[in-house]
Order: C-alpha cells, then sequence, then structure tokens
C-alpha cells in the first residue's frame, strides 16, 4: 500500500465533505436571504460598520471599537430573531461539517485530528478487504442456531455459552464511553472467536469509534520491523496508530512466532493502553496456561488481572459448513 495516495485520497475526501457542507450552507442562506431582504440589508450594514471602525481607528478615536460593538451586537441580534423565527433554531447559518473540530480539514493547528485516525483506519480496513468482511459477519446475520444446544462443558452448551458471550460484548459496547473493553477469547480454531470480534468491530465502528485490526501475526511481525528498522511507511503508520485508536483487536494470538524481544514490546502495548484506559480485544488459539509459557508470566498477569476472559467450546464449526 503506498501510505501518500491513501493521505492523498483522504484529503480529497474532506475536500469534497467540506465543499458540500459549505455550498449546502450557502444555498440555503440565498434561500432566506430571498424570503427576508432585511437578512441582507443587516450583512451589509455590519460591513458598512467594520470600515467605519477600521477610519475611525486609524484616526486614533479610541471609543469606535465600544460603539461599533454595541451596533454589531444589536443588529446580529435582530438577524439571528428573524432566522430562528424562519425555522433555524440556532439563529445561524453555518456549514455543517462532519467534524466540528476540525471543520473537515482533518488538521487542528500542525496536529492530525481524531477524526483523521479514524478515516485512516477506515481505508485500511477497505484496503484489506475487511470492509467486505464486516458485510458479512456482524451480530445481525450471527446465526447463533449453528452452536450445539447438547451440553458440552461443566455443563454448559456451546449455544448457552456463545449467546452469554454476545451478551456481554453487547453490553460492553452500550457501556463503550464510559468503560473499557478489555475482552480475551480463547479457545480452539472454527469455535467463532475472529468472528465475534468482527461483529463488535462492526458495531463500534457503525457507532463512529476508531478499531484498528491486526492479526497477531502483522503485529508482531510490525514489531519486529519496527526493531531492527525495516519497517515501510505503512507499518511505520500502523503503528502510530496502535496506542491511539480506540479499541484494538489482535486476532489468533498463538500463531505468530513469538520470541523474548516482540514479547517485552507486547507487554508495552497492553500496559500503554491500560493505562490510558482504551478498549483492546484479543482471541487467541491457546489455552490460559499456555499463554505464560509462549509469552511472559506478566503478559498471563495483565489478561488474568485486566481483561474479562471468556473461553469459546464445542467442536469445530467449520466442519458443518
Amino acid at each position: 500500500m503506498d501510505i501518500s495516495k491513501v493521505y492523498s485520497e483522504i484529503f480529497d475526501d474532506y475536500q469534497r465533505d467540506r465543499k458540500f457542507a459549505e455550498e449546502k450552507a450557502e444555498n440555503l442562506k440565498n434561500k432566506l436571504y430571498s424570503k427576508n431582504t432585511r437578512l441582507g440589508e443587516i450583512d451589509a450594514e455590519i460591513s458598512r460598520l467594520s470600515s467605519e471602525l477600521f477610519r475611525a481607528s486609524m484616526r486614533g478615536d479610541k471609543s469606535a471599537p465600544e460603539i461599533f460593538r454595541e451596533k454589531s451586537n444589536k443588529l446580529c441580534e435582530e438577524r439571528q430573531n428573524i432566522l430562528i423565527g424562519m425555522g433555524i433554531a440556532s439563529g445561524r447559518i453555518e456549514p455543517e461539517y462532519k467534524c466540528g473540530l476540525c471543520h473537515d480539514t482533518g488538521m487542528i493547528d500542525t496536529q492530525r485530528c481524531s477524526c483523521f485516525n479514524k478515516r485512516l483506519a477506515e481505508k485500511y480496513y477497505q484496503l484489506s478487504n475487511l470492509g467486505n468482511i464486516l458485510k458479512r459477519e456482524n451480530f445481525e446475520n450471527f446465526n447463533y442456531d449453528i452452536f450445539s444446544k447438547e451440553p458440552f462443558k461443566s455443563g454448559v452448551s456451546p449455544y448457552d455459552n456463545i449467546k452469554h458471550i454476545a451478551d456481554e460484548a453487547h453490553s460492553a459496547i452500550e457501556n463503550f464511553k464510559s468503560k473499557p473493553m478489555n475482552m480475551f477469547f480463547y479457545g480452539s480454531s472454527g469455535l467463532g472467536k475472529s468472528y465475534m470480534c468482527n461483529c463488535i468491530a462492526k458495531e463500534l465502528m457503525d457507532r463512529g469509534y476508531f478499531v484498528l485490526y491486526m492479526s497477531a501475526y502483522t503485529l508482531f511481525q510490525l514489531l519486529t520491523d519496527l526493531r531492527f528498522n525495516n519497517a515501510s511507511g505503512e507499518e511505520k503508520e500502523k503503528s502510530s496508530l496502535i496506542n491511539g485508536c480506540d479499541l484494538l483487536i489482535i486476532d489468533d494470538l498463538g500463531t505468530e512466532g513469538a520470541n523474548s524481544a516482540t514479547n517485552v514490546e507486547f507487554f508495552d502495548i497492553l500496559n500503554i493502553r491500560l493505562r490510558t484506559e482504551k478498549s483492546t480485544l484479543i482471541s487467541a488459539n491457546l489455552n490460559i496456561s499456555d499463554i505464560g509459557t509462549v509469552y511472559s508470566e506478566r503478559i498471563l498477569s495483565r489478561i488474568l488481572g485486566c481483561f474479562n476472559v471468556y473461553e469459546f467450546i464445542g467442536k469445530d464449526l467449520r466442519i458443518f459448513q
């Protein structure tokens, strides 16, 4: 992926959004001003007062600003009342930007707006084909009936188990704004862990949250490349998003071939996100007891102490599809 091309596409999107909002506001203004000519007269009077203020200030008239403020405020109040009477609740005609922070520019001063990072993540989803996957794998399409209702483990059926996990996920989604969602899914392959991750991702993205999905293999390869200065522009960009996204999804933990160096960096990622109250969702094909062996006791301790842990049970669903 050419990161410069992705940036260019995002800023083109911003330009279109900004133009649409501003043209819509201008068209509304023209429509209202044509219905009530007094609105145009008020604007002309405010413009004339501004010119008078400038000339008075050049002459050294210190009372001019106060006189201008008083007259201008009266005119603005009159205009606001007219607009409210015409159905404009705010009394102001302003572009309705998608982002009220950066006004659809993507930047606040010299820093990227949070909405830019969200758009960047969405581009990654589209380019990685995950966008198409989320159209299929979401709560709306979730079929609980493929899970067996026969008791499987500790007298619990896979059906009851997955319903419980889904209920917990929905609860975490509803409380996402006020409480971090830290969830750890584990169990054998083919039991719906990745599907559940995608359901959660889709739901939160639809609500406007910044979700970043990474397979464990991709994450640990990124950590290795960064360590040895072999990271591409795209990888460096992704690394900057890992700690800032609202939800980081790490899928298929246990398939990537971890080592002591990347384990330290993986622990740092978990620690930073926990400390900054950012949400993290992890799925693993390992048993809980294997986490401490494959990774470290510190990582196991963080997961057991700070994550809600859920086991996926049953037989490989892919066998029956």
